[in-house]
């Protein structure tokens, strides 16, 4: 192996997992919405990215309103703007980066590849390249975090006005490195604190909490 992306195999994989799942499960409707997600998608090739909305688009009925969103690593994109042109031409309509903190000492205890300079530009370059629909991914009740970092984390990215903000606690998940090596984490009540602060300035800006 030369360690390149499998992406066409990929591709052919999933399409091949549709054709399936739809000799077993019929479809009620059109298809309203596409989420590729889980992993890191911003590594596949654009013209993959299109593919797969092809072949999902040739074997089912999208709706005239469908939303498409792929989540994406800020350290795999940056200031990339062709790779989000290619994205919106692909057929993406919609992107949810993948921030998770703009401290630079919080990305680094979680493992991010990332800064907060690649976040910050991603955003950018995805504005540029005509996304208006982006989602921007974040955590709180990270390793050492108290309420002012929390904090600072939704006003930045409230700053930059993004059409939605996810914002969620973090988890530890069996068979990770935090799980065998558990970081000093905020304490229950610190945790409440942040959450109230954090729904009360998301509220003050008017970012209703839909899910």
């Amino acid at each position: 192996l030369d360690g390149a992306l499998p992406a066409h195999a990929y591709v052919d994989a999933l399409l091949a997992d549709l054709e399936d799942d739809l000799t077993r499960f019929d479809p009620r409707g059109d298809i309203a919405s596409i989420f590729i997600g889980g992993g890191t998608p911003s590594l596949m090739p654009a013209d993959e990215i299109a593919r797969l909305i092809a072949g999902i688009a040739s074997r089912t009925n999208l709706a005239a309103t469908l939303e498409v969103t792929l989540e994406a690593n800020p350290g795999t994109v940056a200031s990339d703007t062709a790779k989000f042109t290619g994205l919106r031409q692909a057929g993406v309509n919609r992107l949810s980066l993948g921030v998770q903190s703009f401290d630079d000492r919080a990305l680094s205890a979680l493992g991010r590849i990332h800064s907060a300079a690649d976040a910050l530009s991603a955003f950018e370059a995805a504005n540029a390249a005509g996304f208006d629909n982006v989602n921007i991914d974040l955590m709180h009740g990270l390793p050492g975090q108290n309420l002012r970092a929390a904090l600072f984390d939704l006003e930045t990215a409230i700053s930059l006005r993004p059409a939605h903000v996810s914002w969620y606690q973090l988890t530890i998940e069996p068979n990770t490195v935090f799980h065998k090596r558990p970081p000093r984490l905020p304490d229950e009540d610190s945790l409440w604190d942040i959450y109230e602060a954090g729904m009360a300035l998301l509220e003050r800006h008017c970012y209703a909490r839909y899910e």
